[in-house]
């Protein structure tokens, strides 16, 4: 359970976005940075649990695969989980005709994962053209293929139907890898017609069978919702559930990356998590688990400045931790520079991250001004949303702060000892400690 459930306040009014139409294409027109203005957590007393190794979750990509992913210093990436999603595992591309598996790309990164110790969660989608119809213009389906957004043909949009062909790959895909794939995310994104481009009902009825399956073959598996977006929490999300949806899954899963001035800086995360909760509330979620398993910079919204690059993903990674957010999943760990984190600063700014956070506990990050600090039982993360970096350079400003702490980290891991009353403050987190 969150420890944070129904604790979030606000300045001023909660944007519960119900003006707003489900996204189709190009969501970053729905929201702007207006609505989240003053959307901050409140100081709470309580801290979350110990953050565990399993929090540090991340996709991976077939293109440019190094594996084990490793930082800027040749650190292997500290991680506990790995999400299958675009890497050549859909549906589709391991159920490539009826009754016709081709199970060698899954098999391999089973064996990646284990190789690391990392559990799996495996994401549902992409309807193999077998299985589907290329939905009618204007909805178009996003790869692999023009079918992979279909419903599945068996499953009619009132939900009735065998669905035969889905159940049968849920049951040959969770009988082959019982207690290898510990997690079954339901399917990806379907807010977007892009990738789900059929009725309530029928994602409902697949989740439906897929979770009765997955229950009785592997029990200990845990089932994530499908995931979805802070600009659809009132439409498609809520539509989800009033069909008949929660039973179908153990844990609450959404993708809590925006677009534009969602994703403009890690900060925006806490205006599209409060929106979140709120509607978690109204449809009485709370004591579920939340994952956040898919975020990070966007390759629109990149940031030219590998410092602010690795700054830009600690201090996104604080203000999960400091809100009790179960998982959080980076996308993706090896993605085209400057979105991924493979062999860069931003990798290196993971990695040291893991090692503030891991085996213990955190409280919300609060802002004073633009000056943001998260307290944890051994020491407190501080850094300015004000400041910026440029060439290896960054600017800063003076923190005074609590004598109890005498040395700093940055990002790289290099500790100094503290001297005066203030400590200069950046874009890039730092670790204040008392020894």
């Amino acid at each position: 359970m969150r420890k944070y459930s129904n604790a979030l306040s606000v300045v001023g009014t909660l944007v519960f976005l119900s003006s707003f139409s489900l996204a189709q294409s190009n969501p970053k027109e729905l929201l702007d940075s207006s609505s989240l203005k003053g959307v901050q957590p409140a100081a709470l007393a309580t801290t979350t649990p110990a953050i565990q190794k399993s929090f540090f979750g991340a996709d991976f990509l077939l293109t440019n695969l190094i594996w084990p992913g490793t930082d800027s210093l040749h650190r292997i990436a500290t991680l506990g989980g790995l999400r299958l999603w675009d890497d050549g595992v859909k549906w589709g591309q391991v159920n490539t005709g009826k009754n016709v598996y081709n199970w060698s790309q899954l098999d391999s990164w089973i064996a990646m994962a284990q190789s690391q110790h990392l559990d799996v969660l495996y994401t549902f989608g992409d309807t193999p053209q077998f299985a589907g119809i290329i939905p009618k213009l204007p909805v178009h389906c996003l790869t692999p293929s023009a079918y992979s957004c279909s419903p599945p043909t068996d499953v009619k949009s009132d939900g009735t139907g065998t669905d035969a062909n889905f159940s049968t790959f849920v049951t040959a895909l969770v009988t082959r890898y019982k207690g290898e794939i510990a997690y079954y995310e339901l399917w990806n994104e379907p807010d977007c017609s892009c990738y789900f481009a059929g009725t309530q009902a029928q994602l409902v009825r697949m989740g439906k069978d897929a979770a009765a399956i997955i229950r009785s073959i592997d029990p200990k598996a845990k089932i994530l919702s499908p995931s979805g977006h802070v600009w659809s929490m009132t439409t498609w999300f809520a539509g989800y559930i009033q069909a008949g949806g929660a039973p179908n899954f153990d844990i609450v899963n959404m993708h809590m990356r925006g677009t534009g001035a969602l994703n403009e800086t890690p900060e925006a995360f806490l205006g599209t998590y409060a929106n979140i909760e709120a509607q978690l509330k109204i449809n009485k979620l709370t004591t579920r688990p939340l994952w956040d398993s898919e975020h990070g910079i966007r390759r629109k919204e990149p940031l030219p400045d590998p410092d602010e690059q690795a700054g830009f993903v600690a201090r996104e990674i604080a203000l999960r931790a400091g809100l009790g957010i179960a998982r959080q999943y980076i996308y993706a760990w090896d993605d085209t520079s400057p979105v991924g984190l493979q062999g860069n600063e931003a990798g290196t700014a993971w990695d040291t991250m893991t090692k503030w956070l891991i085996g213990h506990s955190i409280s919300p990050c609060i802002a004073s001004g633009t000056r943001y600090t998260c307290n944890l039982d051994n020491g407190q993360i501080v850094w300015d949303t004000a400041q910026s970096c440029s060439r290896g350079t960054c600017t800063t400003s003076q923190y005074t702060y609590p004598t109890t702490y005498k040395y700093k980290t940055d990002l790289e891991g290099k500790k100094t000892a503290l001297s005066g009353k203030t400590v200069s403050t950046g874009y890039k987190p730092i670790f204040l400690t008392a020894r």
